[in-house]
């Protein structure tokens, strides 16, 4: 069963490195408070109370408030994220679904679900990825990674005549930016909320109607 908790994935990941006990603390406390708090209103004081350390063991480990960011984006870009993937699609990919239309309302709610439920956690990624070039790359090298695997599901359905023949990475490319245009005003957003079964509705609605036959 997949994870669908970052949080949760976050910490695995840190008890999967090398780093220190004190190193670990310090990133999971951060990562707690800035997505409660927001980055912005976060102080290292904040983070070595939240991680029962002391404030020069922070500034000691990472130097900065900024380096702190930098080492919880690395893990996020380079493990979490490409795992979240990579179960969920192994999850779709153990499914039998003989409808297109039917798969496509499964992938489009638990994904939104899933942005909704972790919204806090991928604003911190979706705003660094807004002012670092290098946040960016990272990600595209992941999802240009993990994107492949469902390649035979989409040609599945092309044999079957139920999707346009189009290359494969175009299909899913234009199914996850649509997704993307219902989740990152959600992320970003303090206010905003998701009608999730709304969303679904006329995410599906507007897939079908580009990638029917």
């Amino acid at each position: 069963m997949a994870i669908n908790d970052v949080q949760t994935l976050f910490a695995k990941s840190l008890d999967e490195s090398s780093l220190t006990a004190k190193q670990k603390a310090v990133l999971r406390a951060s990562l707690t408070l800035f997505s409660e708090k927001g980055y912005d209103h976060t102080s290292t004081k904040d983070i070595a109370q939240a991680a029962a350390v002391s404030e020069g063991t922070v500034y000691k480990q990472f130097k900065t408030k900024e380096g702190i960011l930098t080492a919880i984006l690395g893990p996020f870009v380079q493990q979490v994220l490409p795992r979240i993937a990579t179960e969920f699609l192994g999850d779709v990919m153990n499914t039998s679904y003989p409808d297109f239309a039917d798969l496509l309302r499964s992938i489009v709610a638990d994904r939104l679900s899933f942005a909704l439920n972790n919204r806090k956690q991928l604003r911190i990624l979706a705003q660094e990825m807004v002012a670092n070039a290098k946040i960016i790359e990272g990600f595209q090298q992941q999802v240009d990674r993990v994107l492949p695997r469902v390649f035979p599901v989409i040609q599945h359905y092309q044999q079957q005549h139920q999707l346009v023949d189009w290359e494969p990475s175009r299909i899913a490319r234009y199914m996850i930016s649509t997704m993307m245009g219902y989740v990152l005003p959600v992320i970003l957003s303090d206010t905003d909320t998701l009608d999730v079964a709304k969303a679904s509705k006329e995410t599906t609605e507007f897939l079908l109607k580009g990638l029917r036959p």
